[in-house]
């Protein structure tokens, strides 16, 4: 993969393939997880470290980059065992910065998800950002962009990720061997990886569940409450994914129910199971039940306050 082969984000493409023989010395990438900031990062890299420009994964570069063993690259994130980036791990990187380049005549360093750098490892690189070795590219990718400090901000190039068209979409799944599904492109709201997790059997099995679920539930059963309680402990990480899937079955259930129109359902694959709830609630039942995940969504740390948000689905379902 190259500038030209990358999908998607045209404008940031044509900006980095402008500055590929002399790039800037500190880019950041920002936008929501799963926009393909990583790989754009490792795409530039290896085309500015690449012999011929090109990313041609021939030259003695690219085999070196491709192996994860380029010595004028590095790629620093946060170790699973910590919560932040720590000023050491900076530390590490202007002492690195201090040898110059071996084989390339640039060194590249990412720092992904470069929010989760401490303060003064933001201020320990911001030291080196302020007066860069002329050899020295930086490239910091960001799913917040508030947590930077605007130091270290105003000492970058800001690039920011977009999210893509359904045609996009569609190229991304097709280059991973999979069939574009119209439930997926719908869904994934322009996000690959959304889009991708949807061919996980995982997620899969964890969508049908909550389909199930919801198409058991009577408006009425507290012995179904308890069934959720031991159940739902599985979401307790992911409460994002659960809140959606809910939201969007009863959207679903709530169009069809007004409209009688399947063409306004958004989970094309689960028409029989849309059809079937809305078949057996009233609208104002649904409705009363997608305002109620709508307020339960907004809760801004729900996986701290896991046990509440669990109560209140609990409640909300049994009709409370």
């Amino acid at each position: 993969m190259n500038l030209d082969t990358f999908i998607g984000q045209r404008e940031i493409i044509n900006t980095l393939k402008k500055a590929l023989n002399k790039p800037f010395h500190a880019y950041i990438f920002e936008g929501e997880r799963g926009l393909g900031k990583k790989l754009l990062a490792m795409t530039f890299s290896k085309q500015v470290l690449c012999e011929e420009k090109l990313a041609c994964g021939v030259c003695k570069s690219c085999r070196l980059f491709d192996a994860l063993t380029h010595p004028d690259f590095k790629l620093i994130k946060r170790d699973e065992d910590k919560k932040e980036i720590s000023v050491d791990a900076i530390r590490e990187i202007i002492k690195d910065i201090s040898r110059g380049p071996i084989f390339a005549t640039k060194k590249i360093y990412i720092i992904q998800e470069a929010e989760e750098m401490s303060t003064s490892a933001q201020n320990a690189l911001l030291k080196t950002l302020e007066e860069p070795p002329e050899y020295a590219l930086f490239i910091l990718t960001c799913n917040n962009l508030e947590r930077l400090l605007p130091t270290v901000v105003s000492r970058s190039l800001v690039l920011s990720f977009k999210r893509y068209s359904s045609s996009e979409i569609s190229e991304i799944l097709k280059s991973h061997g999979l069939e574009p599904k119209d439930y997926v492109l719908k869904l994934c709201r322009g996000n690959p990886k959304i889009a991708l997790d949807f061919y996980d059997k995982e997620v899969q099995n964890k969508r049908d569940y909550i389909f199930d679920k919801l198409l058991s539930y009577d408006g009425a059963s507290f012995s179904l409450i308890k069934e959720f309680e031991s159940d739902f402990e599985k979401f307790k990480d992911d409460f994002a994914f659960l809140f959606e899937t809910v939201i969007y079955f009863l959207r679903d259930a709530l169009m069809f129910k007004k409209t009688n129109l399947v063409e306004l359902i958004i989970n094309t694959d689960k028409l029989e199971k849309i059809v079937e709830f809305a078949n057996k609630h009233t609208i104002s039942h649904i409705y009363r039940l997608l305002q109620d995940f709508i307020i339960l969504e907004k809760y801004p740390d729900a996986n701290v306050i896991s046990d509440n948000v669990l109560d209140m689905i609990f409640l909300k379902l049994s009709g409370g």
